[in-house]
């Protein structure tokens, strides 16, 4: 190659203009992000983070179930932490959402399932007569979850509603038999789920069945504590290890 044609080929590399190849914009997924900060109650900063960010993502994604069931859940448990005066705030909020989350999607279980939570968390806030009122939702809400998927939660709609019939009254449509009945078979769906072994041992010992509500009790302090549940397992065996005592 001549002397001339050099100098052409690097006058062309200099004032070639250089192609930068951009680096792929990294977009976060709300929900992704907002599952892994989500902790059940066992860390309220990070639960309150993961609200902050559905909420953000709700914004401009109206009408997506994932993030409105997600929504339901996380104002419930943060409902369930927060101060007296704020409990029906967040709880009224989850009921907003579970609302659109079951419209949008009849036949979605995390819809039901968190909207029946929110009704819960805010009939023990209302006075008697909404409470009562409220009590009705709580358990079509939960019904309705138990047909659609009797697992979700580790059973928690069996709990729900075992809870329910153990504590009202029986004016109010309160069975300790119905209870016993709930939490047997949500122990059969679910045997690890403490809380609800706890639910069960309250009933048995509520039905005059001392032995029985010993058993589970006893059953529940040999139980491990799971990693992602340790706050809350850790306070169902010292309430265990409290009824054991009396």
């Amino acid at each position: 190659m001549c002397q001339m044609a050099w100098f052409i080929m690097i006058a062309v590399l200099f004032w070639m203009p250089l192609v930068v190849r951009a680096e792929p914009r990294v977009v976060s997924d709300p929900i992704a992000e907002a599952d892994g900060l989500f902790s059940y109650g066992e860390d309220m900063t990070h639960d309150r983070q993961a609200r902050s960010i559905i909420e953000r993502a709700l914004e401009t994604r109206v009408d997506e179930y994932q993030l409105l069931w997600r929504a339901a859940r996380v104002y419930y448990h943060v409902g369930d932490d927060a101060e007296a005066g704020e409990k029906r705030h967040y709880f009224a909020r989850g009921i907003a959402v579970g609302q659109r989350a079951v419209a949008l999607q009849p036949t979605g279980v995390e819809g039901h399932f968190w909207l029946g939570a929110n009704y819960g968390g805010l009939s023990e806030v209302q006075g008697i007569v909404q409470a009562f009122q409220m009590i009705k939702q709580v358990r079509a809400e939960m019904e309705t979850a138990l047909r659609l998927q009797a697992s979700y939660e580790d059973g928690g709609a069996y709990l729900a509603l075992g809870q329910l019939d153990r504590q009202l009254p029986r004016l109010l449509g309160g069975s300790v038999k119905h209870a016993m009945a709930y939490l047997e078979q949500g122990l059969r769906v679910a045997p690890q789920n403490m809380a609800m072994r706890l639910a069960l041992a309250e009933a048995y010992l509520d039905a005059g069945r001392r032995d029985d509500g010993q058993r589970q009790l006893l059953e529940i302090l040999h139980m491990p504590v799971l990693p992602a549940r340790a706050r809350a397992n850790r306070a169902t065996q010292e309430k265990a290890r409290q009824l054991l005592n009396k």
